[in-house]
């Protein structure tokens, strides 16, 4: 499998995504798996419009892409795949996909929800899920962009003792 990027970024695809972590690793395709947008034909159209022809683009289900994966579905591609939030990645490594690290991206300033970094707020549930993924030993890397300076989401709840 040639899944080089699993991200969380709450906006999916968007020039962030494509351009920046798109030519960086030289992408063929980019997944997004996101349950409501795979049941919703308009906002699938939506976000495939944002991918420029050279790169392949596929929506599915949460279910889907975890299907996908353990058919080696994207073997042959140099591919991310992006969700929205922590929840649906706790989702796809349950279903028993194997994760080393994930980059998390931005997660915006809604009610609810404490400021960690400029582009990361998270609320208590969200804090709880990656507290989850640390203990399944899965390293939290915090970067908007490939040249921002990588932070460890773990060392930067700690120190914020949320």
């Amino acid at each position: 499998m040639a899944i080089l990027l699993y991200r969380i970024d709450e906006r999916l695809i968007h020039g962030q995504v494509v351009v920046g972590w798109g030519n960086s690793l030289g992408l063929d395709r980019i997944v997004l798996a996101n349950d409501k947008v795979a049941s919703n034909p308009w906002e699938r159209e939506l976000y495939l419009a944002c991918v420029p022809p050279e790169i392949k683009a596929t929506i599915h289900s949460v279910e889907e892409v975890t299907n996908l994966i353990f058919k080696d579905g994207f073997k042959e591609e140099k591919t991310i795949l992006l969700v929205d939030s922590p929840i649906d990645l706790l989702r796809i490594i349950e279903k028993g996909v194997k994760i080393d690290w994930v980059n998390v991206g931005g997660i915006h300033s809604k009610q609810g929800r404490k400021r960690i970094l400029p582009y990361l707020y998270l609320s208590r549930e969200e804090i709880s899920v990656f507290k989850k993924l640390f203990l399944l030993g899965i390293r939290c890397e915090c970067r908007d962009v490939p040249l921002a300076e990588k932070k460890d989401l773990s060392v930067l709840l700690e120190k914020l003792r949320l």
